[in-house]
């Protein structure tokens, strides 16, 4: 009797990975039978800082000027407060005429530090802004303390990140000691993402990276056996940060997949464990229908023919993979199918009633 349950459903779905995962002891923990995940890599917002006048117009401007930040965030110093009115927007590098022409996002600070009419510091103050794509962010404060005075104004826009862009950890766990694995990135989305992968030992260790030799030009794959802990931790970040430490300029979202026997994907292993079992059947009969989950015979549906490539494959000692996803004669598939479906709706229909 095949019973479905929550964690044989979802191991044929990528998971999702928990932020923060910017380092070895934050990496985001996956579940057993969870052998792929889905996440990207972010940059930093690339600010322009704009000043504005007594009569609302923008006065000074800069692109890279602030102290902190990853060297794209933006500081102005010594504006004057005439008025005792601290005024000014940020918007997203090229956004030049501040209209909100950009496609910059993510999370910043900014500082701000007003002076008084002698020159001496008064009153500094910080605030978090989330920069969203066509929109300009407008500040605006008043003192009467700040008339006369001026102010310094800069960004850091690193306040979602321990290094200079955005680096994804993961520990995949469950897995069977000693089995041979592959470890790859994939461009789901084809943004273009350009990947580095790094393997850890369980001490925090980087252990092996690869930048380009997956099935992609710009994928990273990783060939290795499964430690004797039965876990497996990786990081994807961008091809310059050699170092692990966050300093690229790569964007895009990815997915790390983990394939599980030398990298020999069987047909019938239709939630990506590595076996051809049971809750390769539940997954299929989950999928029946015009869905490429429980497809064998690569023609992009669930059916008959793909039950009978699983039956074949089922258990160890598989020959061939592509013996066993030949094709069966439609009417043989079909018939199986059949009564495969049929003997299940029995023995649901003759359980007894409570």
């Amino acid at each position: 009797m095949l019973i479905a349950t929550a964690a044989s459903l979802l191991a044929w779905q990528p998971a999702t990975a928990t932020e923060p995962n910017e380092n070895f002891e934050s990496a985001t923990l996956l579940g057993p039978g969870v052998l792929t995940v889905s996440d990207e890599l972010r940059q930093p917002s690339d600010t322009l800082l704009g000043t504005r006048g007594l009569f609302d117009d923008i006065q000074f401007v800069d692109d890279d000027g602030s102290p902190v930040g990853n060297g794209f965030a933006s500081g102005i110093a010594d504006v004057p407060t005439n008025s005792g009115s601290i005024s000014f927007a940020v918007t997203g590098y090229t956004d030049e005429s501040f209209s909100g022409a950009h496609d910059q996002l993510g999370t910043y600070e900014v500082f701000v530090q007003p002076y008084d009419f002698f020159g001496d510091a008064i009153d500094g103050f910080t605030v978090t802004q989330t920069m969203q794509p066509s929109v300009v962010d407008e500040f605006d404060f008043f003192d009467a303390d700040w008339i006369g005075g001026s102010y310094d104004v800069y960004i850091d826009n690193l306040v979602e990140f321990e290094g200079f862009a955005d680096i994804d950890f993961y520990t995949f766990t469950g897995l069977t000691a000693g089995a041979s694995f592959t470890a790859e990135t994939l461009d789901p989305s084809s943004s273009g993402v350009d990947t580095l992968l790094g393997w850890f030992s369980a001490g925090g260790a980087l252990l092996e990276s690869d930048d380009s030799g997956g099935s992609g030009a710009l994928n990273a794959l990783i060939d290795g056996v499964v430690p004797a802990n039965g876990q497996l931790t990786f990081a994807v970040t961008g091809p310059t940060d050699t170092l692990f430490e966050g300093e690229h300029q790569s964007r895009g979202a990815y997915d790390l997949k983990l394939t599980l026997g030398g990298g020999v994907d069987y047909a019938a292993d239709f939630n990506n464990d590595g076996k051809v079992n049971s809750l390769d059947l539940v997954a299929w009969k989950t999928a029946f229908g015009a869905t490429p989950v429980g497809d064998a015979d690569n023609d992009n549906d669930s059916d008959g023919a793909d039950f009978l490539v699983w039956q074949r494959q089922f258990g160890s000692g598989v020959a061939s993979v592509a013996a066993a996803t030949a094709v069966p004669e439609p009417a043989t598939g079909a018939l199986l199918f059949s009564a495969v479906m049929g003997v299940t709706a029995i023995g649901r229909l003759r359980q007894p009633p409570r």
